[in-house]
């Protein structure tokens, strides 16, 4: 008697993991260009997120830098970068077409998205004023409009005049004289500004007319990158798995990346026993 009940345990056991298994929740993990992993996430750490490959029994690894986000069966983000963030804050309220995975094109005339991102959704408004929500996952690309360019007016703008003003202090260290450090400071940097009488500028600078024809001409070419580089077409799911997104989804800042550093810097220091204590007293 104790024998059978051993088997039919055993037989159960073994049925009920195979059973199990069958449904285990798949991950995928989709890369900034498209490329697609399918597995097992085990966990996410600061700066590595580690997985089982499907049909793997094997333990592996991504830098997280190059994960564009993350979710499960149950359509459900598990992990998501700042420029997935920063991608949909710029579509947001514009005029948009949509393309779904299923072969659908959907005109919107004001792109909106559900605020909560642990399941992501589109709202789909029609002209009987009847709306609904569509999942992230079902749509393949977002082609907006060109009022999207507004971010490269400001990019080639920031650009060059930061540029123009790093090159002014840089000039100006190498050129100190003793003595005379505040007067000639503003002096090197007078010569960038207009001809402003009622602060007592009285002529025009000279390096003012460089100013006044590179910024226009660097923002001139900071929009036809991208509209070369279709910067209008945001990319979320692909089709065929073997298939790449039409252009790479990375959105390049200083300011995120200065941040992410910083914070990878305090997070070893505090792993340390006097770094440690230093980040404590310092929060």
């Amino acid at each position: 008697m104790k024998q059978i009940m051993s088997i039919l345990v055993f037989v159960s056991g073994n049925l009920f993991s195979q059973f199990n298994g069958a449904f285990d929740v798949k991950h995928t993990i989709v890369k900034y260009d498209g490329e697609t992993f399918i597995g097992y996430i085990d966990s996410i750490g600061y700066d590595l997120m580690f997985y089982t490959p499907k049909d793997s029994s094997e333990l592996d690894s991504l830098r997280l830098r190059k994960v564009y986000y993350a979710y499960n069966d149950y359509q459900k983000v598990f992990h998501y970068s700042w420029s997935f963030m920063e991608n949909i804050r710029r579509m947001e309220n514009r005029p948009a077409t949509l393309f779904t995975t299923h072969g659908d094109t959907i005109y919107l005339n004001k792109l909106r998205f559900r605020p909560d991102m642990l399941k992501p959704e589109i709202l789909i408004q029609e002209k009987n004023n009847k709306s609904e929500f569509i999942s992230l996952f079902e749509v393949e690309k977002v082609v907006t409009d060109y009022s999207i360019m507004e971010f490269s007016v400001k990019r080639g703008f920031y650009y060059s005049f930061y540029s123009f003003i790093l090159a002014a202090g840089l000039n100006t260290l190498n050129n100190l004289e003793d003595g005379r450090k505040i007067p000639q400071i503003w002096d090197q940097y007078d010569e960038l500004l207009p001809r402003l009488t009622y602060v007592g500028l009285m002529k025009t600078g000279k390096a003012y007319e460089s100013i006044s024809f590179l910024i226009p001409l660097s923002i001139i070419t900071s929009m036809a990158c991208d509209i070369v580089r279709n910067k209008n077409e945001f990319y979320f799911n692909t089709i065929y798995e073997n298939k790449r997104f039409g252009r790479n989804m990375y959105m390049f800042s200083f300011s995120n990346i200065i941040k992410t550093q910083i914070s990878r810097i305090v997070f070893k220091l505090e792993n340390t026993s006097i770094g440690g204590k230093l980040v404590k007293f310092f929060r």
